[in-house]
Formats: structure tokens, C-alpha cells, sequence
């Protein structure tokens, strides 16, 4: 690791395991002068004429940083005066002057913030992004603050290498979750619906798209904290949540479904066309590499290996890289109409804005006063309009534990998706009543269109993400639970890639067999 990159975020400091308990605490305190010199004296108050603040940052002397890292050297041999000195530029503007109270105050409408906190075990660190939970005095209140800089993601540069335009699109992204964040439609789905997204408080947005790499941008965002009741799961396990976050996909799919009452307001309808994604979705072959269709069956022949042990007494072993590559285009146009001229019109009855990566990592849960499962939807760098059954076959793949899949599970949960969603499109307007609905939108094509979409993930999983899939995990394992909760179901469950492939050969076996019955009908 370059030490640049130390300096960017709380010195590269990852999430530490959930079994960490700190021996000892140590504050240190850190005075930060709020303005461009950087230079360090006493604290005053906000109100001085000379703006300063006491910026507070906690080191845990009981943390080996060595267990959170993944073939990157830990900061462990650093010495105190160091680490401070690393804590001092770990919450940076991208300017690399560290955050003030000030602007904390200012931004998050807070009368007084002394100083803040940064707790070390409070770190983020993704493939390509960074973020730290941050703790305000002496009110108490927290946000939590993310911060990309390209130049200082491996990962970023990685794609400068090997796919460049991904850095374009990745810039992008982040321009669409602060559109997004700031738009009416996403105050007004959040007041009617009730699903709870958090605020942004401020976004810095420095795209470069002469120079993608350069890209640089930060959020400051409402936190959706543990102090607060709430939780994330490494899978979802328990058909409580799963039907909850189900719950909150139906909303929001039928708030913004054609013809609902928000489009009434032709102003809000505007801004949102022009915030997020024409075709929304990471899954889409648009936002992949321009051959990933025509490299599938190679690529089984590569990953299937991984799984041999679990995969290879498949009937689809020798074959079912060859059948998915035959239909791998058609599948990516039918998943995506609204990046296909010749398909948007005829899908536009079914379109709808999308989450685009519905995946577990990106919703939270807490119990309210009054028991009741609250949902948190997060991270909306895809989010753009789509199909509904696009979005929900990305979820039921990528974030359900295979458990809840099996022996019927799935079609359970299908239906009580299908079901929340023809109930709330009447509810907000898109169809006058239930019998409109369901005859506008059947379940008969809700599931061809969730099909196809589960087929469509499967090119994306076996043509590339499953390059990511280096350790299996099991829901007991703490610690394997930690280090990948922000990945998707395939990329760390056997039983999801088993349960994966076989559906995958299943939906392939039917859709053979339903042609064959309709070329028997013609004849």
C-alpha cells in the first residue's frame, strides 16, 4: 500500500471483526484551525473570529489492524505520533483539509458542534469508496461520511487498466445517488410510502471526464447507526425481513410505476428523468464490458471449477455455459427495455424506477417503539428506471440466503411481492382498481420478466463476478461474516450458487419447453 493511500481515510483502516472487544480506549484530541493554512493551535469556540475546532479522534489500543486487512500490509507498526498524525487526515475534504465542526454544523442544521469523534472500528473501507461513522459533541448526534477518490483506490485503477469506461460510468453513479438524494421524488416517496432513505446533508461532487481517474466526490449522509436499533445481515435468513424488504421494494416500485399519482407533478417527474439512470441496474450489459454475452460459455468452462465438488454430478455441467451464451443478448434487451430504442416503447406500461442493486448490504433493519420491522434502503448509485421483476430478481438472487429459496421458498416470496405490489399500485394511483391492476399486470408477466432477469444475472455472475468468489462463508462464522458482508450471495455461499445455477438451468429447461409447445400449437 502506497502511503497516499494511508492518508486517505483513517490510514486504510478496515472494519475489524465482529469479535473485536478493545482492551483500552485513548482519546486524542487534535485542534484543527478551520481554514486553509492546516495549521494546529488551541480550540475556541465556533463563534471566534479566527474559526477553529477541537476535531476528537478515538484510538483503540486493543486493535491488531492486521486481522482486517486482505493482502495489504496493516498500519500495526506505526507508533502513536504517527497514527495521530494518520487520524489527523482521516476525515479529509478533497482538498485534504480535515472536516470542521463547523461545516458539520452548518450542513446537518446542528446550533453547536464542539468537536467530533471518529471511532476507529467505525471505518468503511470498499472497493471504491470509504466512510466512517462520525460522532458529534456534545449533543451526540452522528452522520456517517463517505469519500471517493479515485487516485486512491487500487480498484479504481484497476479499471483505468483494464476497463476505462467503467470509471466514466462509476463517476456517474455517484452523481445519480446525489440527484437522487436531493430530488422531490425522493422526498415525496419517502413521505408517502414510508420507506426510509437517508438524507444527504451534503454532497462534493468533482467529476472529470476528460480524466476519469481524477474523479473525485464526498457525501455527508443521515446515519442509520446501531445507537439508533439499526442492523444489517450478512444474508437475509429470517422471512420476517426478507418479506419486509420485499414490502419496501413494492412501494417504491409502484409509487414511481407509469401513470401513478406522482407523475401528476410534471416538475418532479423532470427532475427525476434527468437525476437517475435512463436504463437503471449494475446488472445490465450496457454497464459491462461490450463481450461479456459472447464469453459465458468460456467462462463456465473457467469458474464452474470452483464448484466442481458441488456442480459436477449436474446434468448442465458440460453444457449450460453453451445454453445461457445463446440467449445471453436477448436476455440482457428483454431484463433492460429502456436501453433498447426498439424495446422502450412497448415495455413503457411497465416501467418504474429501480433500486438497480438490491443486494442485502444495502438494507437495514431496527424494531420501532412499537415492535414494528422498520426497512433502511440505501446506496442508490444504479438507480433508474426499469422493470420491477428485473429488480427483484437481482434481490432474490443476490440477497437471500438460499435456505429461504428452496422447497417452495421462492414462490412464496414471489407472491407476497407480487401481491404488495398490485395492492400499492392502486393505492398510489396507478390503476384505478385491483381487477385493473392484475389485468394490466398479471402474474403470469411478472414472472416471464423476473425469468428473464434471473438468466440475465446469471451472465453477469459466470462471465464475471465470480472472479470475486475466493472463500466460501457460513452464516456462523462471525468473522467470515464481517469480511463479506458487502458481498452478494453468489460471491460467498455455496448454497446460493448452487441453488443459482440449477435455477438457471431450470428457467432454461422451461423456456425450451415452451417453445417447442408454441411451434406444436402452429403446426
Amino acid at each position: 500500500m502506497r502511503s497516499s493511500e494511508a492518508l486517505l481515510f483513517l490510514g486504510c483502516i478496515a472494519t475489524p471483526s465482529a469479535s473485536f472487544t478493545p482492551s483500552s480506549r485513548r482519546t486524542t484530541h487534535l485542534n484543527v484551525r478551520n481554514n486553509s493554512d492546516r495549521r494546529w493551535s488551541s480550540s475556541s469556540s465556533i463563534g471566534a473570529e479566527q474559526e477553529e475546532d477541537t476535531v476528537t479522534f478515538v484510538l483503540d489500543d486493543g486493535y491488531d489492524p492486521a486481522v482486517a486487512f486482505n493482502k495489504e500490509p496493516p498500519l500495526a507498526n506505526l507508533a502513536v505520533s504517527d497514527l495521530e498524525k494518520e487520524f489527523a487526515s482521516a476525515v479529509p475534504d478533497l482538498d485534504g483539509n480535515p472536516l470542521t465542526a463547523a461545516y458539520l454544523a452548518k450542513h446537518m442544521g446542528i446550533e453547536t458542534v464542539d468537536s467530533y469523534t471518529c471511532p476507529q472500528q467505525e471505518v468503511f473501507r470498499g472497493l471504491m469508496s470509504n466512510g466512517c461513522r462520525i460522532n458529534l459533541q456534545p449533543g451526540g448526534e452522528t452522520a456517517f461520511y463517505k469519500c471517493i477518490v479515485f487516485e486512491h483506490l487500487s480498484h479504481a485503477q484497476e479499471k483505468l487498466k483494464h476497463s476505462p469506461f467503467k470509471l466514466a460510468r462509476d463517476a456517474q453513479s455517484y452523481e445519480v445517488v446525489a440527484n437522487f438524494l436531493k430530488s422531490k421524488a425522493c422526498q415525496a416517496a419517502t413521505e408517502t410510502t414510508g420507506v426510509i432513505i437517508p438524507k444527504s446533508f451534503h454532497s462534493d461532487l468533482r467529476p472529470n471526464s476528460a480524466n476519469p481517474i481524477e474523479t473525485k466526490c464526498s457525501f455527508l449522509l443521515e446515519d442509520l447507526s446501531p445507537e439508533q436499533g439499526w442492523y444489517q445481515h450478512w444474508l437475509l435468513l429470517d422471512m420476517a425481513e426478507t418479506k419486509a424488504s420485499l414490502q419496501t421494494l413494492a412501494k417504491i416500485h409502484a409509487f414511481f410505476w407509469h401513470g401513478s399519482n406522482f407523475w401528476k407533478d410534471q416538475e418532479a417527474g423532470r427532475e427525476l428523468e434527468a437525476a437517475v439512470w435512463e436504463s437503471g441496474s449494475y446488472v445490465q450489459p450496457t454497464a459491462q464490458n461490450a463481450d461479456q454475452c459472447s464469453n459465458v460459455a468460456k467462462e463456465w468452462k473457467i469458474k464452474r471449477t470452483k464448484f466442481e465438488e458441488h456442480l459436477s454430478s449436474m446434468d448442465c455441467w458440460d453444457n449450460l455455459g453453451d445454453r445461457l451464451q445463446s440467449v445471453a443478448t436477448e436476455c440482457g434487451r428483454l431484463a433492460h427495455p429502456f436501453a433498447d430504442d426498439d424495446l422502450k416503447e412497448s415495455y413503457q406500461k411497465y416501467r418504474t424506477f429501480t433500486h438497480g442493486d438490491p443486494k442485502q448490504a444495502n438494507f437495514l433493519f431496527r424494531r420501532s417503539a412499537s415492535n414494528e420491522l422498520e426497512i433502511g434502503l440505501i446506496d442508490f448509485q444504479w438507480a433508474g428506471f426499469g422493470l420491477a421483476a428485473t429488480d427483484i430478481a437481482h434481490f432474490m438472487t443476490s440477497a437471500v440466503h438460499a435456505n429461504l429459496l428452496v422447497n417452495g421458498g421462492e414462490a412464496n416470496l414471489l407472491e407476497y411481492y407480487f401481491d404488495e405490489l398490485q395492492t400499492h399500485l392502486v393505492e398510489y394511483g396507478a390503476y384505478d382498481t385491483a381487477e385493473d391492476a392484475v389485468e394490466q399486470f398479471s402474474y403470469e408477466t411478472f414472472m416471464d420478466q423476473y425469468e428473464v432477469g434471473v438468466l440475465d444475472l446469471c451472465r453477469l455472475v459466470i462471465a464475471y463476478t465470480w472472479d470475486r468468489f475466493d472463500q466460501a462463508v457460513e452464516p456462523y462464522d462471525k468473522e467470515g461474516c464481517t469480511r463479506t458482508m458487502n458481498k452478494t450471495s453468489y460471491n460467498k455461499s455455496i448454497p446460493n450458487a448452487i441453488w443459482l445455477v440449477s435455477r438457471c438451468d431450470e428457467i432454461m429447461k422451461l423456456q425450451q419447453m415452451k417453445v417447442a409447445k408454441m411451434m406444436l400449437l402452429g403446426q
